[in-house]
């Protein structure tokens, strides 16, 4: 599947094109966060993850929020002609800006169309889909809330300006992260860790069929 055509499974809504960039600057850092989630040994454990991984995984979520608050059409009150001039002195270094990025400041002019520089058809073995991954129900709906923020950051209205987001569509975008961190919340941490006492059926060393109370399980062992 090339980039730019829609994803699959829990990725199909994604819209892939568009004309604008900042969004796939908001993006990358839950790429990160994703990728970190998808392949952490710690999610396969049923019985939850300790703070160690909770405050890894909040801070990746901080960070990407970070990237959110960047990313808001923002401009200062700055007086536009000192910027102006600061901008075309050769003697003057480029900074970040007041309100970083720079340039919501004036109107900027059309791009082209832009597509996502990742494959989310399952093809990309760093992003796998969930149906390929082996992970708890505590991993499972934290990385569903995350693909549900990737979704959501390409849906956005703002995807059709050339920059930056608006405040309302960083607003949406803020409270996926919000849900994101209600369940870290809820399910990380050593106090919310939860006693597991049995194996799942498909780790039976015999295969599902040998694991207690399967419908092929006899009384007394023997064959009905």
């Amino acid at each position: 599947m090339p980039v730019g055509d829609p994803g699959q499974e829990q990725f199909r809504n994604m819209i892939m094109e568009m004309r604008n960039h900042h969004i796939g600057a908001g993006i990358t850092p839950m790429m990160t966060m994703r990728s970190e989630v998808a392949h952490s040994e710690d999610l396969r454990d049923r019985g939850g993850f300790d703070t160690t991984a909770q405050e890894h995984f909040i801070q990746l979520l901080i960070r990407a929020d970070k990237m959110r608050r960047r990313l808001t059409h923002n401009p200062d009150s700055a007086n536009l002609g000192d910027k102006i001039a600061r901008a075309i002195d050769s003697t003057a270094d480029i900074n970040d800006g007041a309100n970083p990025f720079g340039g919501d400041d004036i109107q900027m002019g059309t791009n082209g169309q832009y597509q996502l520089p990742w494959d989310f058809s399952g093809a990309d073995p760093d992003i796998p889909l969930s149906s390929a991954l082996d992970l708890s129900n505590n991993g499972r709906i934290l990385l569903l809330s995350i693909d549900i923020a990737l979704v959501a950051w390409t849906r956005l209205n703002s995807r059709l300006r050339c920059s930056f987001i608006t405040r309302f569509d960083s607003m949406r975008i803020y409270g996926c992260y919000q849900q994101i961190l209600g369940y870290l919340v809820t399910f990380g941490g050593d106090e919310n860790r939860t006693d597991v006492a049995q194996i799942e059926a498909s780790d039976e060393p015999r295969g599902p069929a040998n694991a207690p109370n399967r419908k092929t399980e006899t009384a007394g062992g023997n064959a009905g």
